[in-house]
This record gives C-alpha cells, structure tokens and sequence, in this order.
C-alpha cells in the first residue's frame, strides 16, 4: 500500500443507470434496460467481458424502478456534437437495478462479485502532442481528463488527480513518467490516499495516439500498450484495461465447496455510531453473504459472518478498506461473563438423546426401517466457528 492511512473509496448509486432516449415507447425503453444491465454487469462483476456471458433478454426483470426525465437543448446539443448521433434524443431515462438479482445472474454464469469497498487509482498521465509535453493535473480542463475520468466513474474506479504542485515538482518530473521510472513517482504519491497508481504515457505520431499504460499495485506491474484515432476510445480502453487488471485482485468468485462461516469479533466499538459502521461495513463486502451481532459487550462485538468464498478473500478485502484492522491485544473478558466456549461445552454435556432438538438427530431411509428398540442416538459435537479479531480504525 502506498500510504498507510488510505481507506478505500465506498462507490455509490452502483446499480443506477442514466441513459439518453429518443422516446418512451415499450420498445425503446426494453433497448435502454439491456444497455443498462450491460454496464451495471461490468460494474459490479469488475469484467469487461461480463455482458458476453450472461442473457441480456432478462434485463427487464433485473429492473427495480424507471424514470424519464425531459433533456435541455443544451443538454442536447451536447450529446449530438460529443456523439454525432443522427436523431437527437428527447428523455434520460434513469434505471435502478436489482442488486440482489443482478448478483445472482452473474454467480450463476459463473461470474465474480465486486462490492461496495474499490481501491482508490492515482493517475499519472504525460502528453506529447507535437511541440507540447505537459502533465495532466487536478486542476485542468481537459478533453483526455473528462474521457479517463467518466470511464473510471462507469466502470466504478474511483480515480485521483495528481495537484502537481511545487511539492509534487520537487519530487517527480516530466521525463520521470515517460521514462517509468518508479522511484520518484512512489515517492510523489505518498501524499495522495490511493492503493494503485496507474501510469499513462501519450504521444501523437503520424496521425494517431498511442498510450503505454502501465498499473502498479501491491509492488507488482503490469503493462500495455493501446493506439487509437478516438481520444474518447483511447482513455476508455486503457482504463477499462486497468480495472480488468484491479478487479480481478479483489472480486470474488461464489464457490460453494469453499464457503464457510466464521465470527469476527470488533472491538472499540463504544458508540452506537461505531457499531454501525462496523455493521455496515461488513454487510457491503463482497465475500459476505449474511452478518449478524451474536454477542454484544461494552466495547467488543462479535459478528457472526457466512462467506461465498474462504477467509481469504475476507482479509484481503478488509485489508484494502482499513476500516478494520487486525487486533493483536488480548481479550478483556469481565469476571462475570462466562467464555461462549465453556456455555457450548456445558450445553453440550447436559443435553440428553431425549433432549436433543431435531436438527440435531439425522434420519435415514435405513433408520426409518429399523425397529424402535434398535435406534440409537449420538451426540453431535459442538464445532465453533473460528474468530478473527479485528478493531475499528480511528
């Protein structure tokens, strides 16, 4: 990670759509969902090959709630010049998917889920376009700035701009991009909240663009290469390359032979604010199917968490948000309260084959033909999920 108090972005509005639309008809509108299911499919599977693989005919269904909206003339006017569209259109028609369904459409093509939590991408882009060479910069208006940065927001990458100040200039260079050389580009972006940095050198030569883009991210790099006519074409492909490349560290795929269930015990925790967020945090993370407090005490929650995928996917995840990190104190159990251990074992002891509920006590078609004074019942050991200790950050 490049900066140790980074926390990654939370992306919202994740299964909205707003598209243009010529008309409100049945056919038009039914068009405009498969459209939307095709982004919001890339979204959340992190895949730009996502809407290949799945049936868009079931876009309709995957709909929660529509809505037009009257488009502006210059509203117009713009989409027409941007798109050299030959009929302008006359509505945007705002669509809300169905997060759940769409996750399952996905799982059941064999997809992965990419949640809420996304690494925040610090973008280093050099430009030489003939005479110039520049830097791009939070501050500049800029025709490849607006195409990197509205294809990171369709795609749910969210990206960072360099200030490029005197204390950026101090460190790093034109010629320290173009000649990818990390030293000083890693030491220029300790100051920006980010977990990857995306490199971007851009030269127009004999009538065309070309971009060497490269990604780093967890001291590992990966490089590519992309020329194109379209300036708008050229930025979309180099960061839908980049979120390919980022996504596929963090989705996650449902396998069921690895799902599992654990507890995961938060302390400090001593605010009903604190609780929530915590909550909160650990519902939207992708390998999380189901959560819920199963013990509350005065500072310390443990969670009880049922996974699609393994542990591992869990702590990576967590890792990236640094809403929680990992905690290393030993318990503080009150003399009063008896360990969770210790209540199952004495449960367990007491319980008598009468006794037992009936989820406990398996039947078969061989048992049910056995004569009743020949059943017998065996106490099923108590298995204990295991405890990962994590504390609130900040």
């Amino acid at each position: 990670m490049l900066s140790a108090n980074v926390q990654a972005y939370t992306i919202k509005h994740i299964y909205e759509v707003n598209l243009p639309v010529i008309s409100q008809e049945k056919q038009i509108r039914g068009a405009a969902f498969e459209q939307g299911l095709i982004e919001v499919s890339v979204r959340i599977s992190g895949n730009s090959l996502a809407p290949t693989q799945i049936d868009l005919k079931k876009a309709t269904r995957m709909v929660r709630q529509y809505r037009y909206k009257a488009m502006t003339e210059p509203e117009i006017e713009s989409y027409m010049k941007k798109t050299g569209a030959l009929i302008a259109p006359r509505f945007k028609l705002w669509m809300q998917f169905d997060g759940a369904k769409v996750k399952q459409l996905l799982r059941d093509n064999g997809l992965p889920i990419w949640g809420y939590q996304r690494p925040n991408v610090l973008v280093w882009l050099a430009v030489k376009d003939g005479r110039n060479r520049y830097l791009l910069k939070n501050s500049d208006v800029s025709q490849i700035k607006d195409a990197v940065t509205n294809e990171a927001k369709q795609r749910g990458l969210p990206v960072i701009w360099p200030e490029y100040d005197r204390q950026d200039e101090q460190v790093v260079k034109f010629i320290d991009i173009w000649g990818e050389f990390w030293e000083p580009i890693k030491q220029a972006s300790k100051r920006y909240p980010v977990d990857a940095i995306v490199l971007g050198r851009m030269n127009w030569s004999n009538g065309s663009w070309t971009v060497n883009w490269s990604l780093l991210m967890e001291d590992q790099t990966q490089s590519w290469k992309l020329s194109a006519l379209d300036l708008d074409v050229l930025m979309s492909s180099g960061v839908g390359v980049a979120t390919d490349h980022i996504s596929s560290r963090f989705a996650v795929f449902s396998d069921s032979a690895n799902d599992g269930e654990l507890l995961l015990r938060v302390s400090d925790l001593d605010s009903v604010s604190r609780y929530a967020k915590a909550s909160h945090y650990l519902s939207s993370l992708a390998p999380v199917k189901n959560v819920y407090a199963t013990e509350v005490g005065r500072s310390q929650v443990d969670f009880h968490i049922e996974l699609s995928g393994d542990e591992s996917d869990l702590k990576r995840i967590i890792a990236l948000g640094k809403v929680l990190v990992p905690d290393n104190r030993p318990d503080i159990q009150p003399e009063n309260q008896t360990d969770i251990t210790d209540t199952a074992a004495s449960e367990s002891a007491e319980l008598s084959p009468e006794n037992q509920p009936e989820s406990t006590q398996q039947t078969t078609d061989e048992t049910q033909n056995e004569p009743l004074g020949e059943k017998t019942n065996s106490l099923l050991p108590v298995v204990l999920p295991k405890i990962l200790k994590y504390r609130l950050n900040g």
